[in-house]
């Protein structure tokens, strides 16, 4: 059976519930930017699991990595490294089935977009729990990548929080 946007929100807040990982609500806040997105959940720093208004067949799982200015200068298509990191990158979200996007700032690559969807007939806390795992072991295998790639890679990054390290079941 369809399940509507409400439905789906309400089935994800229970799933999240069930990890005890700290998550806001963002739909009212993000509602105000933009009509774009039905509802958003913020869990833990870089977590974000929303459904689109344009689609009403799925959810979305995004892991998003935000560089801090002095990564940015090493992630520059001129720089060997990166090619090869944005190489490496892709091979592990094309074998993981994982969708990835660089975000920009102008000119300069301020981040790193891990993401995946689950369609509503799918819609289970399995399912969910199997995604969320998914992004985040991608996640953390992407922040190794770019480790390996960039000896002065700042430890700012922010993917070492409960949302990467901690069993999603509990």
């Amino acid at each position: 059976m369809t399940k509507t946007s409400l439905e789906m929100k309400k089935l994800i807040e229970e799933f999240i519930k069930i990890t005890n990982v700290k998550y806001e609500d963002q739909t009212e806040k993000i509602k105000e930017k933009s009509d774009l997105v039905d509802w958003q959940f913020h869990v833990g720093t870089n977590v974000i699991v929303s459904k689109n208004a344009n689609r009403e067949d799925r959810i979305h799982v995004n892991v998003n990595m935000r560089f801090p200015p002095e990564d940015s200068k090493l992630l520059v298509s001129k720089n060997p490294s990166f090619s090869k990191a944005v190489m490496e990158i892709s091979e592990i979200c094309t074998i993981c089935n994982i969708g990835h996007q660089w975000i920009k700032d102008g000119e300069n690559i301020a981040g790193l977009a891990i993401f995946s969807h689950i369609d509503e007939q799918n819609l289970d806390r399995i399912s969910f729990h199997n995604v969320w795992d998914k992004v985040a072991r991608v996640s953390g295998h992407t922040q190794k990548i770019l480790r390996s790639n960039f000896r002065n890679l700042s430890s700012k990054n922010n993917l070492t929080d409960e949302t990467m390290s901690k069993s999603m079941y509990g």
